[in-house]
């Protein structure tokens, strides 16, 4: 499970959770994608499969860098966060 720290940096978001990105190693925002919400298909950077509409998943938004965001499968974060890839 990815580092959480709760208020330990700025964000509009109240509770929001934060981890160092596995990809870029900057600090992040981890943001939860319920079922119903997950409208298109993504490719998971952990094992390079298909995140399918309909699937639940994470997405990890650097700090500063919204544009290097990516869609996670909750496990395959977990994995990273803990080994590496």
């Amino acid at each position: 499970m990815p580092s959480r720290r709760r208020g330990s940096r700025p964000s509009s978001r109240p509770g929001a959770v934060f981890l160092n990105d596995p990809l870029t190693g900057r600090m992040a925002e981890l943001q939860q994608v319920q079922p119903y919400q997950a409208r298109k298909e993504y490719l998971c950077p952990g094992c390079n499969q298909e995140i399918r509409p309909g699937v639940g998943h994470v997405v990890v938004v650097p700090l500063g860098g919204a544009d290097l965001r990516r869609h996670w499968h909750r496990p395959c974060l977990e994995r990273a966060s803990k080994h590496g890839l």
